[in-house]
């Protein structure tokens, strides 16, 4: 992607700065906040689903190592023992996750481990019910998907459950607040938002529209 297709990116990712949905908040919004509440040296870590796409094309990364993505053979459940391993590097940083409840569940017990170590992470789940990265590349390519749900457990049970914190927030303007308060308790937070992927087509689309741009 071209400079000129990153500044346009951009400008569409702070368009939602201000949103005010809810019941579902949007892809954008939390990223949009996440990325104002951390700061250039803190990590956040991305697990791998339809989230990924979003923290790829739109999260900055202000300095090398910041942003750690599961790249090549894209192996899912990374993020929470990640987020551990960064707090025992890096103490003195804001680490945070961005997962999805798929990706989340494949390594759930490692939420003793964050407890037992006192690991000061924040998880934030984006909650969709399904395998939204497949259902997403299903329905670009053959119009429909196979059944890719599944149902979650009771997230708040479960975070204490396991000795965290936990805020399921289901309203955009109050993300920001919630954020705000897991990367400043001491200790493993866990945030929980039921997140609008009906925006993903508007990214595959948005994302034609710049490589046409780029190769014009």
């Amino acid at each position: 992607v071209s400079t000129q297709s990153t500044w346009v990116m951009l400008e569409d990712f702070e368009l939602h700065a201000n949103d005010d949905t809810e019941g579902m908040i949007r892809p954008q919004k939390a990223l949009w906040d996440i990325r104002q509440v951390l700061g250039p040296k803190d990590i956040l870590l991305s697990g791998v689903g339809a989230h990924k796409m979003w923290i790829g094309r739109y999260f900055q990364a202000h300095e090398p190592n910041t942003v750690l993505i599961p790249n090549g053979f894209c192996s899912m459940g990374l993020p929470l023992p990640g987020s551990i391993a960064a707090h025992i590097v890096h103490p003195d940083r804001k680490i945070f996750v961005v997962a999805g409840d798929g990706d989340f569940l494949m390594n759930v017990q490692e939420m003793e481990t964050a407890r037992r170590m006192n690991a000061n992470i924040t998880v934030m789940v984006w909650e969709d019910g399904g395998y939204g990265l497949i259902s997403w590349k299903q329905d670009t390519e053959f119009g429909s998907h196979t059944d890719l749900s599944f149902t979650n457990p009771d997230w708040m049970k479960l975070a204490a459950a396991f000795g965290w914190e936990g805020e399921h927030v289901t309203n955009a303007r109050d993300l920001k607040g919630a954020i705000e308060r897991a990367v400043n308790n001491d200790g493993p937070n866990l945030i929980v938002v039921p997140i609008d992927y009906s925006e993903n087509p508007k990214l595959t689309k948005r994302l034609g529209e710049l490589e046409d741009g780029a190769l014009s």
